[in-house]
């Protein structure tokens, strides 16, 4: 008994793993113009697939952004301490009153480039979050461009009245291009979520950099992270 249930539960996970798949032995039949949709269905396929290259560069070149902010926030610290012992000793010794205005505006920068430093890494965490948001999306696009690939086959067989039509299961095709649309919708839903708050971080950190920079001297602002698109209403 323990053993035909064993057999039964492996049929059916083999049946949920199983999906139809063309004949593309049929396409033979199809003459040039009954393929411009395959082939226009094969080329979108291709882009979609080269999208997610572009997305999984782009989501590294987010963390390699982080990690240098890390060590800028380090060096803005320690700018910081440095900057504020100095002020502290000019007061101590009674130092000229320029020196010391000078000291704290160096100080009140200091201060500055920290909290740029703090929102910028705050920034590049919800830009990381983004692009593995859209690199999702665009794997997700890929499933959508594969099942209207064999969906696309599937009609221009039929069309074409193609024996090879007949064996293939016509609405399990339809129903995977429904599911893999809806998954995709939901993913652009989250991926213009992530992009509104990326979008929120990147201009709080040009409000601290703005003031960071009006009070640092040359050589001490924090480097300019990559911004987002402004996110849409639609």
């Amino acid at each position: 008994m323990r053993r035909m249930l064993m057999a039964a539960a492996a049929l059916l996970l083999a049946c949920a793993h199983h999906e139809a798949k063309v004949d593309d032995s049929g396409l033979a039949r199809l003459n040039q113009q009954q393929m411009q949709p395959v082939d226009q269905a094969r080329i979108d396929l291709g882009h979609a697939q080269d999208a997610v290259a572009r997305a999984r560069a782009n989501e590294a070149d987010a963390r390699a952004q982080l990690e240098v902010t890390k060590s800028d926030r380090e060096v803005a610290e320690a700018q910081l301490r440095r900057s504020t012992a100095e002020r502290d000793l000019l007061k101590k010794q009674y130092a000229g009153t320029d020196a010391v205005v000078r000291a704290e505006q160096d100080a009140r920068g200091a201060q500055d480039r920290v909290k740029a430093a703090d929102v910028k890494t705050q920034y590049l965490g919800q830009l990381i979050a983004l692009r593995e948001s859209e690199r999702k999306l665009a794997e997700a696009h890929v499933v959508t461009a594969q099942a209207m690939t064999e969906q696309t086959k599937l009609r221009a067989m039929q069309y074409a009245n193609a024996p090879q039509a007949s064996a293939t299961n016509a609405g399990e095709i339809d129903q995977r291009v429904a599911k893999a649309r809806g998954d995709e919708t939901e993913l652009q839903k989250q991926v213009a979520d992530q992009r509104t708050k990326a979008f929120e971080l990147y201009n709080q950190w040009e409000r601290y950099d703005a003031s960071a920079r009006a009070l640092a001297r040359p050589s001490g602002t924090i480097p300019t992270p990559p911004p987002v698109s402004e996110p849409t209403t639609h």
